[in-house]
């Protein structure tokens, strides 16, 4: 199992037939990389990267500050048409894109969760709560969701939007007392046709709520 980018590159020079390596350079960089993505991509994912193996590899990649499989993956396979290619792999600029892409994510969860941790405090047990989430009806059925970051912002539409009213019986954390939890006994549903992240909900049931991007008063 190679342990670097270099040793992981090479390896496709060796075992790759000539036909193999020629039809992969002579494609466009971003169609060549995309479209092996759930071929050899995965099979880089799960052969070198997941699971309980040698952490060679995935250790020299957080030293760079890549953590993701996709990521891995998508570097390996860019570094390795550009050798072919006689072309710098300009791996810091690799990186760069990779990063910056995932620093406004982890801004934002860093943001959730320490308003998750917020309103957890600020609600005990036998307090009455207010929820407020966005429904999607893309599918056709209304679907009260939350938004990922880390664009988790949106406005309250009356119109079509869930408001749950209930009383917190249970606060509770799972792992990491970040990760924080409220058991709710539902009092007032103003969508009562509406599932909540795709389960029902009906008047009188309980139902657990993660804090995180959760809209509360």
């Amino acid at each position: 199992m190679p342990k670097n980018l270099d040793e992981a590159v090479l390896y496709f020079q060796q075992h790759w037939t000539k036909k193999e390596l020629k039809n992969f350079q002579n494609k466009p960089e971003s169609d060549a990389v995309t479209e092996l993505h759930f071929g050899t991509g995965m099979w880089i994912r799960n052969n070198w990267v997941r699971g309980d193996r040698d952490t060679a590899l995935r250790n020299y990649f957080k030293g760079l500050g890549i953590y993701a499989p996709d990521d891995i993956s998508s570097i390996i396979l860019t570094s390795l048409h550009r050798t072919l290619n006689k072309k710098d792999i300009e791996l810091d600029k690799q990186v760069e894109r990779y990063k910056a892409y995932w620093q406004p994510i982890i801004d934002c969860n860093k943001k959730q969760k320490t308003q998750a941790v917020s309103n957890y405090n600020r609600f005990k047990e036998g307090d009455n709560i207010t929820i407020y989430m966005p429904v999607d009806t893309a599918d056709g059925s209304p679907n009260a969701v939350l938004y990922d970051c880390p664009t988790p912002e949106w406005s309250f539409d009356k119109s079509k939007d869930l408001i749950l009213k209930g009383t917190i019986t249970k606060k509770y954390f799972i792992n990491d007392t970040a990760n924080v939890f409220f058991t709710v006994q539902v009092n007032y549903l103003n969508r009562k046709d509406t599932e909540i992240l795709m389960t029902t909900v009906n008047v009188d049931d309980k139902k657990d709520f993660s804090l995180t991007g959760l809209t509360i008063e």
